[in-house]
């Protein structure tokens, strides 16, 4: 759309009427004109600027030859793109941004401007030393470059202002950048660029986190392996402590008595039911067989003592130490002593071992005092 004159269209004739009616152009065959716009008719050699509301009978309405439509918004903003030369083959692009403002919608249509950007850049090229700004910069330069060419700019506007027929023009501010295809290939070398090192940089945060988490378990590997070492340590000393407490308590049940090894023997853990019935009998047998030796002995011990006893006897007799009569009677008992028999009554169930007698122990002893002083 352009700017400041938005449309221009034809007005054809009114058609005459009936002899008595008043010609007028229908309202709804001009152009709508907006809060900001204002029509501009052109009539008879001139231009007339319309009223906000029109009848249509209006002279300039009914017989104009055209009508233009004017935008009468205050600092309405245009801009303009100028190439200017650069150290290479492409050009740099200048965009010039103005604030503009009709003032004179009549003169406007008057002169004919109907689009304010042709006579802006017109203004602008006639400012030659704008050209040969960017003749030492590349095109990677631009930033560099706007600073240059807006001081420029900005100078020449201010010493020649635009003057337009009918409305005014400032200059506000510009941009520099290269052609839309080298742009067009920065944007993508940048965004290729920003995508590598985004790769990059998700592939160095991964490397670091996998190394943190190698690390972390590099050290719990470690406070692991330690605490570990440290339990199997605590459960050797306790296994120490226990095995010496239980060698304390064996030591002390085999020195409580002689049957304390027999009954140890037996109790072996992991035996069966018939290796501990064999086991006990075993026990049992020694038992009896040393029971029997110890009866055996004690019977030999007693039979001996009592033919020592008898041979004192005989020797005393002998000697004259007792009378022939109480001699032969103590003879006589001593011979009839049975060793073979009463050992065999000693192995009977009710068998209990003797107390070995000797002369002196009990007053029933036959070796009387008196008998052996005669």
């Amino acid at each position: 759309m352009s700017y400041p004159v938005i449309s221009q269209i034809p007005l054809d004739p009114v058609a005459k009427q009936g002899f008595l009616s008043k010609p007028r152009r229908p309202i709804s065959s001009l152009p709508r004109q907006l809060p900001h716009q204002r029509l501009v008719f052109e009539y008879d050699g001139t231009f007339v600027l319309g009223d906000r509301r029109l009848h249509g009978d209006e002279p300039h309405v009914l017989h104009g030859g055209s009508v233009s439509v004017v935008d009468m918004a205050k600092d309405h903003p245009v801009t303009i793109n100028v190439p200017i030369n650069s150290s290479g083959a492409h050009d740099f692009m200048v965009a010039l941004q103005f604030r503009c403002t009709v003032d004179e919608p009549i003169e406007v249509v008057r002169a004919g401007l109907t689009d304010v950007t042709n006579h802006l850049i017109t203004y602008t090229r006639d400012y030659h030393k704008l050209f040969e700004l960017g003749r030492s910069h590349g095109l990677h330069e631009a930033h560099e470059l706007w600073t240059i060419v807006h001081a420029q700019v900005k100078a020449y506007a201010t010493v020649v202002p635009c003057v337009l027929p009918g409305m005014s023009a400032e200059f506000v501010g510009l941009d520099v950048y290269a052609p839309d295809e080298i742009a067009r290939g920065r944007r993508h070398y940048e965004t290729s660029l920003h995508n590598i090192q985004g790769e990059h940089g998700l592939r160095d945060v991964k490397r670091k986190l996998d190394r943190d988490f190698e690390l972390d378990e590099q050290d719990y590997l470690h406070v692991k392996g330690h605490s570990a070492n440290d339990f199997n340590r605590q459960e050797s000393t306790l296994d120490r402590d226990q095995q010496i407490t239980e060698a304390a308590k064996v030591r002390d049940f085999l020195t409580s008595g002689p049957a304390a090894a027999d009954g140890l023997y037996a109790a072996v853990p992991g035996l069966s039911n018939q290796q501990i019935a064999d086991r006990y009998a075993a026990l049992g047998d020694r038992e009896y067989s040393a029971t029997q030796r110890g009866i055996q002995l004690n019977h030999d011990l007693q039979v001996a003592q009592a033919r020592a006893r008898a041979e004192v006897v005989r020797a005393a007799i002998a000697q004259g130490l007792f009378n022939e009569t109480t001699g032969k009677e103590l003879l006589t008992t001593f011979d009839d002593i049975e060793p073979e028999a009463e050992v065999e009554s000693l192995e009977g169930p009710g068998y209990e071992v003797r107390a070995e007698v000797t002369a002196g122990d009990t007053d029933d002893d036959p070796f009387m005092e008196e008998d052996v002083r005669g």
